[in-house]
């Protein structure tokens, strides 16, 4: 996957992200400062620039929105809770079968290739192109069908024939979607590809962000968000034919098979 570049900011935000925050809950406790907040917003509402004030709103929306996704991800210790919640990983261990061998593309900290192990019966090679989700994935999911590689996929495919290809929130991070698949299917030769990726129109804050000039994305590392046509004709440049498509959860779940 594509690695964003380093930028003062980023320098910053790591920097801020390791300053503990134990000792600030009794300066910011949440029940008296909550009518302050809200008045705050009304505050922010009541300008009478309103598209500067529709900004700044959603702007803060977004900072609210990150802070949920990460308390998500401590409130079950470690892996995000819309892995329970959603059941996302039900669509890939169902397309699964025992014994076939997977390649999961982007494993991150491992918790769909486990599952894909001990619930579906497979072998699994996971890779991912961080340190930080692989040390996870190792200290947390262990079995013998399963092994993880420290790689970026744009760079090297772990070698060999494999069943199934699983992507699932990968292809948004890459630049060049069209020819990863096609090196990917090239080099492992599966019967069928197993994605997932985000949906553009999920919402309708995202037409308002759009017009208001703020980014739209889920994530601003993406590269991309679709719609169910253009995901389409993507995999079909890539030489892969859909052949099933789910929209849940604002996100598009999709089987394709390689054309002969």
């Amino acid at each position: 996957m594509t690695r964003r570049p380093l930028t003062l900011r980023r320098v910053a935000a790591a920097a801020g992200r390791r300053i503990p925050r134990a000792p600030f809950r009794r300066l910011f406790p949440a029940e008296p400062l909550r009518p302050i907040f809200r008045f705050w917003l009304s505050v922010l509402a009541s300008q009478p620039d309103r598209r500067k004030a529709t900004r700044e709103l959603l702007e803060v929306y977004e900072d609210a929105y990150r802070a949920v996704d990460r308390a998500a991800i401590a409130y079950d210790d470690g892996v995000h809770a819309k892995h329970r919640l959603t059941g996302y990983h039900e669509f890939f261990v169902e397309r699964v079968s025992p014994g076939e061998r997977v390649l999961d593309i982007g494993c991150g900290k491992g918790e769909l290739a486990f599952d894909l192990v001990t619930r579906a019966g497979a072998s699994v090679v996971g890779v991912d192109n961080s340190s930080f989700h692989l040390g996870f994935a190792r200290s947390t999911f262990r079995d013998d069908r399963l092994e993880f590689v420290e790689a970026d996929v744009l760079e090297h495919i772990p070698g060999g024939r494999f069943d199934v290809v699983v992507l699932s929130n990968v292809l948004e991070h890459v630049d060049d979607r069209v020819g990863l698949l096609r090196r990917v299917v090239a080099s492992a030769e599966p019967g069928r590809v197993l994605l997932r990726v985000p949906v553009l129109a999920r919402d309708w804050t995202v037409p308002l962000r759009q017009e208001l000039g703020l980014p739209h994305f889920t994530d601003p590392t993406h590269f991309v968000e679709y719609e169910p046509d253009g995901f389409r004709a993507e995999l079909a440049a890539a030489g892969l034919h859909v052949t099933e498509l789910i929209l849940t959860w604002g996100e598009i779940w999709a089987t394709a098979v390689p054309k002969p």
